[in-house]
């Protein structure tokens, strides 16, 4: 009932804002989507947001500004994505239209990702996720880089010192001329990590001189072995001429070094054991792009390498004794091509043609696996065509066949269909009505047919079918702005793969689920310009996703049907409000989950069913700074505003309260 009661609320102060126009003026409002935005169910990541803090991850920024959920074990340790109660790997990630999801585990770690380093992010919900790529049977994030318009020399330096002896700092020099433009961004975040916390895992008893409790409590224990190291460096070059060519090269490395830290259930001394997880990855996108007056080209290359690193091991006398020591690559090669062509205003056909190469070399030693574990490549193909029509100025319509195949084998076609209809087009608003129906499939990652032991190279395709529908509502005045948008969705997912414990005592996949995905999301934003150059802007999400196991039993007494996936949350909410006057900002920052299941049956009768619910608040004050010609801020921003003591994920506890001061400096010539 909260949770209603905070949308309901929210929803009633735009209402409210937006029924007094007395004193706002009257601007145009174009109520026509365009052609290739035809129902499109998507959140647009506004800039300023990515670029707020130097400190953030993608991972953060998706919690704090998305109806995304996003499983983290804390700062610096891994955090994915779960769009609409899915599980990870059914969430896609592009950049520049480069999938870097895993070629072995199918999934992406969003800590890995500086928000820093991204200039723009879309995220495309359910079915609309094809037309940007297959697999995304919970949806799509597309993150993109782009040139500054700025000629001539360009600085912007950031240093950061927090809580936990942590250092962020951001670097980024810009050169460019009338065609040609360069940028070179540099972060490195390093940090002890070691907050302290209660941990209510654990209990001690004080006793008198005769052995009777006298006390009991839970001891304050400090974040063990989560100290981190991590480096990001982006290269980029751009250039076009008068005939409509532009040309583009991104290279990205990270090296990133991380301690794991222990549960909050373990007894064992950080200091006899070492257990550190270690990566090193490039990423490279060439592409070239020619616009027309009725038609666009574009064709990129990529490359991916990825080396990982997984040390587990034991000290005991001063001998060093390896449990597990693990150690992957993986190397992407991909080529993409598109054709659009616009033959007339009402028309719109789009082709894509995209080859990719796998290759996975993985070898470990572990309790149950010692020497190669596997060396496997496969090629992977993608067609898509796609048409968009307009009859009417109100009416669009749109449609998508996809092809794909892995290894040698195709999976069935993939149809998609797409409309919207503008009901309200007046110069001050825009109503449109969006819906669409895919179907979708997601083949096996490298780790499920290959993995020793437990690889099963006879793993079908997963399947999906999805249905949306939706209104998107856009209101403009000359000092107020508000732009909402409300969907439904209605997801069924054949063929699941699970890895379940086995008799030989080592886990293994199967198609073993069947899920029903439903639910609601709401999105909102409104933009005030007051007198005294105040400005406030307030922006909202909302998720209500029941994701529900429809399986057969698996056992006898399995008590797992009709409920809720595990650590996926009922509810999610966010709340993003700024105050800004003059050279002065004030940002705060509130998001929720309700409780999540740790079981597949949801019981709750043991204190490790569930994890609680939890609310979370943020507040960062930025005053601007002008000397000379340099511009620059001074921002200061509190974590856990209230001190919440909170799990994401069971037996792994996550910081209190804490602080972070930024320096931020932009010299102009």
């Amino acid at each position: 009932m909260r949770y209603r009661l905070v949308i309901i609320a929210f929803l009633g102060v735009l209402a409210a804002h937006a029924q007094d126009e007395r004193s706002l003026r009257e601007v145009a409002v174009s109520g026509q989507r365009r052609l290739s935005d035809t129902g499109l169910q998507r959140t647009q990541l506004d800039t300023a947001v990515l670029h707020q803090d130097v400190a953030l991850s993608m991972s953060d920024i998706l919690t704090q500004h998305s109806p995304l959920f996003i499983k983290s074990y804390g700062r610096a340790t891994e955090s994915t994505a779960e769009f609409r109660g899915t599980s990870p790997s059914h969430t896609q990630v592009l950049w520049n239209g480069l999938k870097i999801n895993s070629a072995m585990l199918g999934t992406v770690d969003f800590s890995m990702i500086p928000a820093y380093f991204v200039d723009e992010a879309t995220l495309l919900h359910g079915a609309s996720s094809l037309t940007s790529t297959g697999g995304g049977l919970g949806g799509a994030v597309l993150l993109q880089t782009r040139p500054e318009n700025e000629e001539g020399v360009g600085l912007h330096y950031v240093q950061g010192y927090g809580s936990f002896e942590t250092f962020d700092q951001f670097l980024r020099l810009t050169l460019g001329g009338e065609r040609w433009h360069s940028s070179t961004r540099v972060s490195y975040a390093t940090s002890k990590n070691n907050f302290p916390y209660t941990n209510h895992d654990k209990k001690i008893d004080e006793r008198d001189a005769a052995g009777n409790i006298i006390r009991s409590y839970h001891p304050t224990e400090r974040n063990r072995s989560g100290y981190f190291d991590d480096i990001n460096a982006l290269q980029e070059l751009y250039y076009h001429d008068d005939s409509g060519n532009r040309f583009g090269l991104q290279a990205w490395y990270t090296h990133s070094l991380r301690g794991l830290p222990f549960l909050s259930v373990d007894y064992r001394d950080d200091s006899d054991f070492k257990n550190e997880h270690q990566q090193d990855v490039v990423r490279s996108v060439l592409s070239w792009d020619r616009t027309l007056e009725h038609a666009s080209f574009s064709a990129k290359g990529g490359y991916i390498y990825q080396l990982i690193a997984y040390d587990y091991s034991m000290s005991h006398g001063g001998i060093d004794t390896d449990i597990t020591h693990s150690r992957s690559q993986s190397q992407q090669g991909f080529v993409q091509g598109e054709a659009t062509l616009m033959p007339h205003p009402q028309w719109m056909l789009t082709a894509t043609a995209a080859l990719r190469y796998n290759h996975v070399s993985s070898s470990d030693k572990s309790p149950f696996h010692i020497g190669d574990n596997y060396r496997e490549g496969r090629v992977e193909s993608e067609l898509s065509l796609s048409a968009k029509y307009r009859p009417t100025p109100r009416l669009t319509f749109a449609a998508l066949l996809r092809e794909e195949s892995y290894r040698r084998d195709f999976i069935p076609l993939i149809p998609a269909l797409f409309a919207d209809y503008a009901l309200v087009t007046t110069p001050q608003t825009s109503l449109v009505l969006k819906a669409s129906v895919a179907r979708n499939y997601r083949y096996p990652t490298m780790d499920d047919l290959y993995f020793q032991p437990g690889g099963n190279p006879n793993l079908r395709p997963e399947r999906g079918f999805t249905y949306d529908g939706g209104l998107e509502w856009a209101l403009q005045r000359k000092q107020f702005s508000l732009k909402t948008n409300l969907s439904a969705f209605d997801s069924y997912i054949d063929d699941w793969i699970l890895w379940t414990p086995n008799a030989k005592g080592y886990w293994q996949p199967a198609n073993l689920k069947r899920v029903h995905n439903y639910g609601v999301e709401l999105s909102a934003n409104a933009t005030w310009q007051l007198p005294q150059e105040w400005q406030l802007d307030l922006t909202g999400n909302y998720a209500y996703t029941p994701s529900l196991n429809q399986s057969d039993d698996l056992a006898v007494a399995d008590a797992s049907y009709g409920k809720q996936l595990v650590y996926v949350p009922l509810h999610s909410a966010n709340v993003s409000a700024s105050a800004k006057w003059r050279s002065w900002g004030l940002t705060y920052q509130w998001h929720c989950y309700s409780e999540r299941y740790t079981t597949t049956s949801n019981e709750v009768q043991f204190i490790t069913g569930r994890l609680k619910p939890y609310y979370m608040n943020n507040v960062m004050l930025e005053r601007q700074l002008l000397l000379g010609k340099t511009r620059g801020a001074l921002k200061f921003a509190v974590y856990n505003l209230l001190d919440t003591e909170y799990v994401t994920v069971l037996s792994r506890p996550m910081a209190g309260r804490h602080f972070e001061i930024f320096l931020e400096i932009k010299p102009r010539w």
